[in-house]
């Protein structure tokens, strides 16, 4: 960069001489050819001789400015080279300076982790043979555990069989006892249910025979109670009647089973007239009023 700028400075310094030169150049020429013929040759010669040295001398002055500027700048370039070579060696003594002590700490860490991993081994070791010594104690203790457990559960067996031989025996004895028991209870109960049917039967068989006399003398209340609201017909003849009652008396409905019309009308009318009529409170003896059957005529009957 400062080669450059020195080298343009040279060049507007040049350009400016050359002016300069160009300007005296023609002011000699005006003034010669105003003195005579041979003196106006010389004085040009003797100007151009002038310039060309000067020339030479302002290029030569330039050529030496630029050497010596080179000079400096070798001189410096080198200055710069020794003290980058400088700084570089410098450098490289701090990097091999770190580098041993990179190798230094490496070392040092192997070391340790050699001595740790030795030191891991022996707790590994002495950690496995613990455990092998452990193991080896349980499977003594398991075996003989296992060794009492299975003579305990022989012991077991035995006693239990024993004590189911005789559970059974036992058991079989009660069952059978039971038995004896159960059969004689049931016996006993089948003696007293057919005490107790036979009783029951001659309880219904009386009480049945007490509901019939009640049902033939409630019959034979309605049957009156009906021929006293009966008009009987002149002529001979007979109706039979199916009756409905309901509770209290009431006629629910009457049914002609046969008859002569005469009878089977009037003998209709007289029953519906006779109501209500007199039924039992009982409700097994109403059982058997509730429908009943009833003749008026000459063939009366009570069915």
């Amino acid at each position: 960069m400062k080669l450059n700028k020195a080298i343009i400075i040279s060049l507007v310094v040049h350009i400016l001489m050359i002016a300069l030169l160009a300007f005296n150049f023609q002011f000699s020429k005006v003034e010669i050819k105003q003195s005579k013929a041979p003196r106006q040759i010389n004085a040009t010669a003797v100007n151009s001789k002038n310039i060309e040295r000067l020339v030479k001398k302002i290029k030569q002055k330039d050529i030496d400015k630029k050497n010596k500027e080179l000079d400096r700048l070798r001189k410096l370039k080198k200055e710069e080279e020794k003290v980058r070579k400088k700084r570089i060696e410098e450098e490289n003594k701090v990097k091999k300076a770190k580098q041993r002590q990179a190798d230094a700490e490496r070392k040092t860490k192997q070391e340790e982790k050699k001595t740790a991993d030795a030191k891991k081994k022996r707790v590994a070791d002495e950690k496995a043979r613990k455990k092998k010594v452990a193991v080896e104690k349980k499977k003594k203790a398991e075996a003989e555990r296992k060794r009492k457990a299975k003579a305990k559960a022989e012991a077991e067996r035995k006693r239990k069989k024993k004590e189911d031989a005789e559970k059974k025996r036992k058991e079989a004895a009660r069952k059978k006892k039971l038995a004896e028991e159960k059969a004689a209870q049931e016996a006993l109960e089948k003696e007293m249910e057919q005490q107790m049917a036979d009783e029951i039967a001659a309880i219904n068989e009386v009480k049945q025979q007490q509901i019939l006399s009640e049902v033939d003398k409630y019959v034979s209340l309605i049957t009156g109670q009906i021929k006293r609201n009966w008009i009987k017909p002149e002529q001979l003849g007979y109706c039979i009647f199916r009756v409905r009652l309901a509770p209290g008396g009431l006629v629910i409905g009457v049914s002609v089973v046969q008859g002569d019309t005469q009878h089977c009308d009037s003998g209709q009318r007289a029953i519906y007239k006779a109501e209500p009529l007199p039924v039992s409170k009982d409700p097994d003896v109403f059982a058997e009023l509730k429908l009943i059957k009833l003749t008026l005529g000459e063939h009366e009957s009570n069915e």
